[in-house]
């Protein structure tokens, strides 16, 4: 065997480690890619049905917000209406009431003195 010889053999085996690395290599990234495909298969099929729930979430929890927005705009102008008919009573009222209890203390003086109390 010449020296040609020996380099070409040398250079086969090289050549055949190289081929037998790069198969080991690619069979991995194969398996990789198939694992990896299979990950995104099952975050799509469990993440669209929750992404769909949050987002029906998201519109009740909107109409839900809308509504009690409703409720508290209906409450204050209850609230305000209720104070405006507070102060017309008070107004209406207090007058007609002030007179009254002035007309009966002046009446129980008056009284006191035809009786010679005062």
């Amino acid at each position: 065997m010449t020296a040609a010889d020996l380099a070409a053999v040398v250079a086969c085996v090289t050549a055949l480690g190289v081929v037998a690395a790069l198969t080991v290599l690619v069979v991995r990234l194969s398996r990789t890619l198939a694992e990896v495909a299979a990950a995104v298969t099952d975050i799509r099929e469990q993440a669209l049905p929750a992404l769909e729930e949050a987002t029906a979430a998201v519109r009740a929890a909107g109409a839900e917000t809308e509504r009690v927005g409703q409720i508290i705009d209906a409450a204050e102008a209850v609230s305000s209406r209720v104070d405006g008919a507070s102060r017309a009573a008070y107004v209406a009222l207090s007058r007609p009431v002030i007179k009254t209890a002035a007309a009966a203390t002046g009446a129980q003086r008056a009284a006191r003195k035809l009786r010679g109390r005062g």
